[in-house]
Formats: structure tokens, sequence, C-alpha cells
């Protein structure tokens, strides 16, 4: 998958599931830096999360976020700290890189203009 491919996979899953995974030792998400930035990686599946826990990994446990506190929250504090969002990275390849911000902004219109119907 291309990059654009991987966030908008990405994008639209944690919107239908409200969460977002990642993997995290003892409280804290792991980071790890590529391309000279630091960034956290993050998946839409718990599966995608499990299968990443591998090598200097093995330890970690996928985690889940809401996708409120993922957006209010922690994409605030990465802005804040100047690190990049990881999207989906798999075993032999970098996952998509986006800006805290940018992904905030892409969230947002994408929640702003979902319309939802009810059925009686």
């Amino acid at each position: 998958m291309s990059d654009e491919d991987l966030l908008e996979y990405f994008m639209y899953r944690i919107v239908e599931m409200d969460e977002v995974w990642g993997l995290k030792e003892s409280r804290q998400w792991i980071l790890r830096v590529v391309d000279g930035h630091e960034t956290l990686p993050v998946w839409p599946y718990r599966r995608y999360a499990d299968e990443a826990a591998v090598g200097d990994w093995e330890n970690m446990i996928g985690v889940a976020e809401t996708l409120d506190f993922f957006m209010y929250q922690v994409l605030n504090k990465l802005t804040a700290q100047g690190v990049l969002v990881e999207i989906m990275p798999r075993k032999a390849a970098a996952g998509c890189l986006i800006s805290p911000q940018r992904l905030f902004n892409f969230l947002e219109g994408m929640r702003d203009s979902r319309d939802f119907v009810l059925d009686d």
C-alpha cells in the first residue's frame, strides 16, 4: 500500500471503530526514530498492533485509546513534543509519516462531515 492508501485506510477504520491502537511499555506509548524523526506508531486494529510486537517490541502490549482521547490528548501532546505519527508500520517498512496537527485536521473534517441516519 502507498502512504496515501495507508492513511486513508487508517482514518476510515479508526473513525468507524472509534479507537486507535498503539504499543505500550508499562503505561507509555512506544516511540521510535524513522528518517531522523521521532514517531509514534499507531494502527486501526489490535491484530495489526499485535503483529508489530516482534523483535525489539516483543514485550510490548497492544493498547487501544478512544478516538476522542487520541485526537484531543495524544495528538496535542505529540504536537507540543514535535513527534510525528507513524501510520501502520509493517515488519519490513516504515509507516506513513504525518504531523499530528495534519492528522487531527483530517480526522476532525471527517467527523464533522459524517451524516448519521437513525432508522425508526
